[in-house]
């Protein structure tokens, strides 16, 4: 008996004055918990509606909108908690129970709502390295992202500008803007995109925006926006003509068959002639065309002729891959694109080897 009465569940094993006592606990702690949400939120609205919306709050990253969703959170929760903790008589279980499970779910739905949607950077706006009186903070969902820029007054701001990006992206956060004053104003460039440089940004062309310059505000400067430094962006690869992708994949066929070891035979074992290599013309991308070349042949040391075949394929400057037994080689600016090699002696005698042109759109 002793047994069976351990195992019981602690709750239980308490007299139902103790129970309901630690049940008026919680379900006072919950409504604190709520008292406070409330409170907070209401404060919030207070300074929202005082000023036509104009000014709110910011704590960090942590602004207007993201406190009011985590009041809300707490709030439900609270709610859930205090549903589940008050004691009631069991006829009036057949009511509270689906009241507590929809209150439960609820709370749970909010608070997955706020995790996915509430992550904001917030940073000073930065002018030569000296602050402006202005921060900018940036939100982003999915491939959407937006920014505001807000003067700033303590823990209190006023918006004065919004922001686009695109793809997430928070250019502000990254460095990506330039700052240049222009009179008593400030006129304010940004990367919408992320891009391989995103400093400098251009100065060419419109301005994103202007902001007027803040009379009075104390600066502080040799800040730095931590932008990144300027990537060259690699130069487009070169475009061939039809004629020059087909010689370039005859060119290299001769070269991989002249590095072979021995007599060169095709699959009947008569021997392969190097300049009859059969180059085959393919569509690609809807209106181009590239060259194909497959052979199937046999030498009198395979292994060596694979080996002497893809030096010869280094030498010309291609770069390495390779893939279930198969030797790859590839290039975006050579004229072949792509080659392959693979040594199936044990299985049929034969090397297989298939060279692939870039695509031309030229005649």
């Amino acid at each position: 008996m002793s047994t069976a009465q351990e195992t019981e569940p602690e709750e239980l094993l308490l007299d139902p004055m103790t129970r309901r006592a630690r049940r008026r606990r919680a379900a006072m702690i919950a409504g604190a918990f709520l008292a406070v949400s409330l409170i907070i939120v209401a404060s919030l609205l207070l300074v929202s509606t005082s000023s036509g919306g104009r000014t709110s709050v910011l704590i960090g990253t942590w602004g207007t909108d993201r406190l009011l969703g985590l009041a809300g959170v707490v709030s439900l929760g609270a709610l859930a908690v205090g549903l589940c903790a008050i004691p009631v008589a069991r006829l009036w279980l057949l009511l509270l129970v689906p009241v507590r499970i929809v209150a439960i779910i609820t709370a749970g739905l909010a608070g997955f709502a706020w995790v996915i949607t509430s992550s904001a950077t917030v940073v000073p706006l930065l002018s030569d390295g000296c602050e402006t009186g202005y921060i900018v903070e940036e939100r982003s969902f999915l491939f959407a992202a937006s920014g505001t820029v807000f003067r700033s007054d303590g823990i209190f701001v006023t918006a004065v500008e919004s922001t686009r990006a695109d793809d997430g992206y928070h250019p502000f956060a990254d460095g990506a803007y330039v700052v240049e004053q222009s009179g008593d104003a400030l006129r304010v460039r940004y990367a919408a995109s992320r891009k391989a440089a995103a400093s400098p940004v251009s100065t060419a062309g419109a301005s994103a925006f202007f902001l007027p310059k803040l009379a009075g505000h104390t600066r502080a400067c040799g800040l730095s926006t931590g932008a990144r430094p300027p990537v060259e962006e690699s130069p487009p690869p070169p475009s061939y003509t039809r004629a020059e992708l087909r010689a370039g994949v005859e060119d290299l066929s001769l070269a991989s068959l002249e590095a072979a070891v021995g007599l060169v035979r095709d699959r009947t074992g008569a021997r392969l002639d190097p300049e009859s290599v059969a180059v085959e013309q393919e569509g690609c991308d809807e209106e181009g065309a590239q060259f194909v070349a497959a052979l199937e042949f046999e030498t009198d040391d395979n292994a060596a002729s694979v080996m002497g075949i893809l030096q010869r394929w280094d030498a010309a400057g291609y770069s390495r891959d390779r893939a279930m037994h198969e030797d790859l080689r590839y290039s975006e600016t050579l004229p072949v694109a792509t080659m392959s090699l693979r040594d199936t002696s044990t299985i049929d005698g034969l090397i297989h080897m298939r060279l692939t042109s870039q695509c031309s759109i030229d005649p």
